[in-house]
């Protein structure tokens, strides 16, 4: 262990980032910060956490980066209860950790400066690189067809590097997505379901509806069904545009953060997530299929030579199904602000709009 696990930005103090970038290798041991200005970022973005940037100085000019992002866990008890279920923050340290070595996790990602979770899971820290100089993109306007082009193609690598890979196994970490937090998510559904209804039953349509109500009660079952059935790999699970970062100086095309709730799971998971949770549900319809074979041709080019077309299509769709835990649950969660609340909104009525056009209904189990 490094150094202490801070609950508050306000813990962010000279002293207390001295001793976390010298255990995490980012600055000598002879080095030592000796201003920081914290800025508090991400807001309506953080559901899962908090996030700072911080502005550094040091006892020797230019000994370390000046300026990182540093992110610790959510402030409210719920939140942070919901994280240490699923095991949130120990995934997310250990992800970024695997990023640090020498096999790395096969996609661009930021540059980490230290990583530590407690032992009861409900308290970490992150310090990784500050990407202000990126661009970023609304979740809530969408994500352009340009944009979403490159995703995809990084979609596809991430997903090649790891596809029915033996390495997967060492990965003791990164749980299968039938773990049993996840399948005693079922209860949770169906716990904040009346809620969920009260909210939002009057603006979505009936037969959406009576898909989420069924498949709450499938939900483990399909995750049992999937490891069982389904070709494997690493998912990244919250792939959406506010974790993305564009054009960065180095020329990586785009950077993806926050891996808390990755797990071995089917592809086409992140696929189907990212095209109705960040696309416009009318973009979507459009350009939803165009970007599904592009991500299919990059899978073939990393070697996947065993996965039709009308596979991935079926496990699109699947995802679509998937998807309605983590809208329902996550729609009960406390958002922090307005924009969080809106952001919470948009994705249960893309996600509800894309469980009718694709007709994800057919694939419940029987």
């Amino acid at each position: 262990m490094g150094a202490t696990i801070p609950d508050s930005i306000d813990e962010l103090t000279p002293l207390w980032l001295t001793d976390a970038l010298r255990s995490g290798g980012a600055i000598p041991l002879t080095a030592s910060v000796e201003t920081v200005r914290a800025q508090t970022i991400g807001v309506g973005v953080g559901i899962l956490g908090q996030l700072a940037r911080l502005e550094l100085t040091y006892n020797t000019p230019g000994i370390g980066p000046a300026s990182i992002v540093a992110k610790l866990a959510s402030p409210y008890a719920e939140t942070k209860d919901i994280a240490r279920f699923y095991g949130f923050y120990r995934t997310e340290v250990s992800c970024y950790r695997q990023a640090m070595s020498g096999d790395g996790i096969g996609v661009r990602m930021p540059t980490i400066y230290g990583a530590e979770v407690s032992d009861d899971d409900g308290h970490f820290y992150v310090l990784l690189e500050d990407l202000s100089a990126c661009r970023v993109a609304d979740q809530i306007e969408g994500v352009s067809l340009t944009d979403a082009g490159y995703v995809i193609d990084m979609l596809a690598r991430l997903h090649a590097r790891w596809w029915q890979n033996p390495d997967l196994d060492a990965l003791t970490w990164l749980r299968p997505v039938n773990n049993p937090a996840f399948c005693a998510g079922e209860q949770q559904f169906q716990a904040v379901w009346p809620g969920f209804l009260e909210r939002y039953g009057e603006v979505l349509s009936a037969s959406s509806v009576a898909v989420a109500e069924r498949f709450s009660h499938q939900v483990a079952d399909t995750y049992h069904w999937l490891v069982a059935n389904r070709p494997m790999t690493m998912g990244h699970n919250d792939l959406r545009l506010d974790n993305l970062f564009f054009d960065h100086p180095d020329g990586a095309p785009v950077v993806l953060i926050d891996w808390q709730l990755s797990v071995r799971s089917i592809a086409a998971q992140d696929l189907s997530y990212f095209l109705t949770q960040s696309m416009r549900t009318e973009d979507r319809r459009e350009f939803g299929d165009e970007l599904l074979r592009r991500w299919h041709r990059g899978l073939v080019d990393g070697g996947v030579n065993d996965y039709s077309l009308d596979a991935a299509r079926e496990d699109y769709r699947r995802g679509i199904l998937l998807q309605l835990s983590i809208s329902v649950v996550g729609s009960s969660m406390e958002a922090g602000n307005e924009r969080g609340r809106r952001l919470l909104d948009t994705m249960v009525a893309r996600n509800f709009a894309a469980v009718d056009d694709e007709q994800v209904g057919e694939l419940l189990l029987r």
